[in-house]
């Protein structure tokens, strides 16, 4: 982590929480400096712990948006719902027509643009996980909509490599979803900052000695949760019978 005075070592603690009783079913401690590469091994881990379930629905917040790992997702059997961080469209002062407005026919795999004309598949750029189209130059230029559309000479557009699998996990990230998402993962993490830990920083040194520290607050948090759940007693009699 860069900071006033340099680097200074920082980990990324991921949860996954059972919205029903608000247990930590999966953690993990990580040097990743954000979470695009966290939405499938924690679902995975998630869906282990549950006893892997056919089916499990996985709400995560935008920060966790990979059209990669949607679609690896899929194909076992867990359906993400998480908010797409889409580009914003930058042509011209605003007024110009946003990406939103071409119309991807998959069929055919062209684009439709406002005017009705066609754009067609030009490369395909692996760094960015997209492919490009564009409509001709000559098109454009005698198009009447180029003044609402592009100051250059031809339109393009860009379609990441893994739309489909975005579109899906987008399309169920309601407001009532994401309200769920915030009431069930957020309130783990104060508890385990200011009640558990007592203070948001690690004490011990390196990976290890964090994901130590995170495994034994967890273990904290999951039994004050379940004496709320179940009650002294009846927790007592249940971790006599493991």
């Amino acid at each position: 982590m860069h900071t006033t005075a340099g680097l200074a070592p920082a980990y990324n603690v991921q949860t996954a929480i059972d919205a029903e009783h608000a247990l930590i079913v999966a953690q993990q401690v990580t040097t990743e400096g954000t979470e695009q590469r966290s939405l499938l091994p924690m679902a995975e881990a998630a869906k282990s712990a549950l006893g892997d379930p056919p089916s499990l629905k996985v709400i995560a917040d935008g920060g966790f948006s990979n059209g990669e790992q949607a679609e690896a997702c899929e194909t076992k059997g867990i359906v993400p719902h998480v908010p797409v961080n889409r580009a914003i469209n930058n042509q011209g002062d605003g007024r110009m027509f946003d990406r939103s407005e071409f119309h991807y026919e998959e069929t055919t795999n062209i684009f439709r643009c406002p005017a009705g004309q066609t754009l067609i598949r030009k490369q395909i750029q692996r760094d960015r996980k997209s492919v490009v189209y564009a409509a001709t130059a000559h098109v454009c230029g005698a198009c009447p909509l180029k003044a609402r559309c592009t100051n250059s000479s031809q339109r393009f557009i860009q379609r990441h490599l893994h739309d489909r699998a975005l579109q899906d996990m987008e399309r169920p990230t309601t407001p009532q979803v994401m309200r769920l998402r915030r009431s069930t993962a957020e309130h783990p993490f104060a508890t385990l900052k200011y009640c558990i830990f007592a203070h948001p920083r690690f004490l011990l040194r390196g990976l290890g000695g964090a994901q130590t520290e995170i495994g034994l607050a967890v273990i904290a948090y999951n039994l004050k949760r379940m004496i709320n759940v179940l009650g002294r007693a009846a927790l007592s009699r249940k971790l006599a019978t493991i």
